[in-house]
């Protein structure tokens, strides 16, 4: 199995926020979300055990039960320095074998990728211990009382980031001698440095850094947007759709590609669904193009009655413009079916559909209170 251990015991002193600083807003969402959820989805991580301190355990297990990461199965307090804390969510692991592999990772570095996370567990099971790093690309000086007293030579020089893969046995004989030595250490494969043990390393990107001051987080900010195709030409689109059910009782009702179980389907000549036809105008009134009756009146000519293949055509033209859904709000006004209990399926049929996120997918309901003809 391979473990990891998410180091978020910090308390920020250098970031000057007052908070621990992995809570901080990153584009909307709090800064330890990032490094989770990669390793949430990394198909090479079994469990993952967060490091913090005592008082904090209430916010992790708040975005551990909003954003369903679900490979979180310990929250352990850190220790005076980081080397004790890392040892204190080690200890804690009670199932590990020798050969498992323990990857430990800076919640504050929430711009590792998936593949340099497998690459460093596939490192660490055959050499016994990989670290990700980079190479030093800046000239480094060293100085004293305020002037330079020598340049350093940078050739072979790597700057450590995380994650930092170990086997549990090395690891474990590691810590042994750093407290048996009383050795101070500043990261995770030193402990394997302090046997005359050879560590690997694994050269990661340059966008895996540590985030440590303000502007560290503002360039995290452009990464991140430049990652997920934001960028200033943001567009909001708005879409309406409204059907009659359908008197044929047999046509079922199908919204935002979800067949509602046991209810009628709406009166029209393709299958009805509001959801994605109001989906469509949406984008098409944010990019310039036309209507979906345009598109859709041809095709359902033509016997293609599914909503989700009209879809298709106004999704291409936002892929040509080299532009992606960001979010999706929904807001259904009905006095009839009662919808709440299915929004989990909506939600998740639309996410497949769209390829987004769930927790970027929102529905919400009003009967109307009978002030409208829909209510």
């Amino acid at each position: 199995m391979n473990f990891a251990i998410i180091v978020a015991a910090g308390k920020g002193k250098r970031m000057k926020s007052g908070e621990n600083k992995v809570f901080l807003d990153l584009l909307n969402k709090p800064m330890l979300y990032y490094s989770l959820k990669v390793f949430q989805d990394c198909s090479e991580i079994n469990e993952i055990i967060i490091v913090a301190q005592k008082n904090d355990f209430r916010k992790i297990n708040e975005i551990k039960n909003k954003y369903s990461f679900a490979k979180i199965k310990n929250i352990v307090e850190g220790g005076k320095e980081r080397q004790d804390s890392v040892y204190n969510g080690l200890m804690s692991i009670k199932n590990a074998k020798n050969d498992d592999i323990i990857v430990v990772h800076n919640g504050s570095n929430p711009l590792i990728r998936e593949n340099e996370i497998i690459s460093c567990i596939s490192s660490a099971k055959k050499y016994g211990a990989a670290v990700c790093c980079f190479p030093l690309k800046d000239t480094i000086k060293k100085i004293n009382n305020d002037f330079v007293e020598k340049t350093i030579d940078r050739t072979g020089v790597y700057q450590m980031q995380t994650p930092q893969a170990i086997k549990y046995g090395l690891f474990i004989e590691g810590y042994n001698n750093v407290k048996k030595r009383k050795l101070k250490i500043t990261d995770d494969v030193a402990v394997v440095e302090s046997l005359n043990k050879k560590v690997n390393i694994v050269e990661c990107s340059y966008e895996n850094v540590k985030i440590t001051t303000r502007d560290d987080l503002k360039i995290a900010e452009g990464i991140l947007m430049k990652r997920n195709n934001i960028n200033s030409n943001f567009r909001v689109g708005f879409g309406q759709d409204s059907h009659a059910f359908s008197k044929d009782k047999s046509k079922k009702l199908i919204l935002g590609g979800y067949i509602i179980p046991n209810e009628t389907g709406l009166e029209a000549d393709s299958d009805g669904d509001l959801i994605l036809h109001a989906l469509f105008n949406a984008i098409s009134s944010a990019i310039g193009e036309r209507g979906l009756g345009y598109y859709s009146n041809p095709m359902c000519k033509n016997g293609i009655t599914d909503s989700r293949e009209y879809l298709k055509v106004i999704l291409k033209k936002l892929k040509d413009r080299n532009m992606k859904l960001n979010n999706l709000s929904i807001s259904i006004e009905a006095s009839k079916p009662r919808l709440e209990k299915h929004t989990g399926k909506i939600i998740e049929s639309l996410s497949k559909i769209l390829s987004l996120n769930k927790e970027n997918i929102g529905i919400t309901y009003t009967s109307g209170d009978n002030l409208t003809s829909f209510g």
